[in-house]
């Protein structure tokens, strides 16, 4: 190797080892001085969060961060730091806010989402709680936040079931209100002429449709009715009825009871029952017979003894039902003979009109036929229109 290579090669290396020295030396003097920046940046964080000046600390541990932005230590003392200025925070907005950025940069900080979750059901917003607590259960395994979910899940389908059968049980009343509707409606169009055919009501109200209404008059619904309403909604008016035990009303309502003049009809009974139909006209109040009235009782001839009415009409006056006056009867036998009586009544009860013996155990006379022939008797029992006796 000639003087010059030798010259050029050790000053290459003196350069090549100045270089390496230089930088070693730059290198420590840089770093150590970003570790004491970092250093002095989390003391005086710390300072502030023993202060409770959370906001100022936050602001420190965000510039030690960019110096180091892999420091999970650093993120975590400012998610830590959010959720403490979170709970001084007065503001729903700027509280959920502070925990956001506290999951920003701790997505595993359980305080910040049973912090939020509480800020949402404070709120009644039930979607963000859920979603919430199912993000918060994800990212920190937390039981509770997934057991709380849960409750709610099921809660949310209780409630959504029983407003499903409440809406499906509304959609049936409406729909069985308006079957009703429509047959009442005929039923009101009978009655509502100058000379209704009571024959043909009766074999109306027979038929299984009108049979299967009375059938549904249970319970909470003691009628129901079709004709005029008041502005809100009572029955007022004219309009028809279906009671329980298959009583019809047709005539005038007030203050959603029968007030005025009415029919009052029932035309289906036991088979084993002789009687065929019961029909009673006349006035009404407070919802009950009161005044004068004619009731009518037709009986099936196949099912009576030639002695016995066929058709029996009795006359007079009323008092909630029940008999209270002087009254009359007349009836038709099945034989065709016609008989008249007139008796006296009180509360219901027939007065007794002869200290004879009535020949029947148990039975008083408080009439005799016009034409002498034969007594009427009672037990004692209250006498009246039918479903009105107790």
């Amino acid at each position: 190797m000639n003087k010059v290579a030798k010259t050029v090669l050790i000053s290459a290396i003196i350069l090549i080892f100045g270089i390496t020295v230089l930088f070693f030396v730059y290198y420590g003097v840089s770093y150590s001085s970003v570790d004491n920046t970092v250093a002095d940046l989390v003391n005086t964080g710390n300072d502030y969060m023993s202060a409770e000046s959370y906001q100022l600390a936050i602001d420190q541990y965000v510039q030690a961060l960019e110096y180091e932005p892999e420091n999970n230590d650093l993120k975590t003392a400012i998610a830590h730091a959010y959720v403490c200025l979170a709970n001084t925070l007065s503001d729903d907005g700027q509280v959920i806010e502070a925990y956001q950025n506290a999951l920003t940069y701790n997505s595993m900080n359980t305080n910040a989402y049973w912090g939020m979750s509480e800020v949402y059901e404070n709120r009644g917003d039930e979607d963000s709680l859920l979603m919430t607590l199912q993000t918060g259960y994800q990212n920190t395994g937390d039981e509770n936040m997934l057991i709380k979910a849960n409750n709610i899940e099921i809660e949310r389908a209780r409630i959504k079931a029983e407003e499903e059968a409440a809406a499906a049980e509304e959609a049936e009343r409406i729909a069985l209100e308006e079957s009703h509707n429509d047959l009442l409606s005929e039923l009101l169009s009978m009655f509502a002429v100058d000379k209704p055919d009571m024959d043909g009501i009766k074999e109306k109200i027979r038929t299984d449709e009108y049979i299967n209404m009375v059938d549904e008059v249970i319970g909470d619904n003691k009628s129901f009715y079709y004709g005029d309403r008041d502005a809100d909604g009572r029955r007022n008016g004219k309009g028809v009825a279906v009671y329980s035990d298959g009583y019809y009303y047709y005539g005038d309502y007030a203050d959603d009871v029968r007030s005025g003049n009415g029919i009052y009809i029932r035309a289906v009974y036991a088979e084993s029952s002789s009687i065929g139909s019961y029909i009673f006209e006349g006035s009404w109040a407070n919802d009950k017979p009161n005044g004068n009235g004619t009731a009518t009782s037709s009986f099936y001839k196949d099912k009576i003894s030639s002695a016995e009415f066929a058709k029996q009409i009795i006359t007079g006056n009323y008092t909630d039902g029940l008999e209270d006056g002087k009254m009359s009867l007349s009836g038709t036998t099945k034989g065709g003979a016609s008989v008249k009586y007139s008796y006296t009544s009180k509360n219901g009860v027939a007065s007794k009109s002869s200290n004879e013996d009535s020949g029947i155990k148990g039975q008083y006379i408080i009439a005799t036929s016009s034409d002498g022939k034969s007594n009427l008797t009672s037990d004692g029992s209250n006498r009246g229109v039918e479903g009105f006796i107790n």
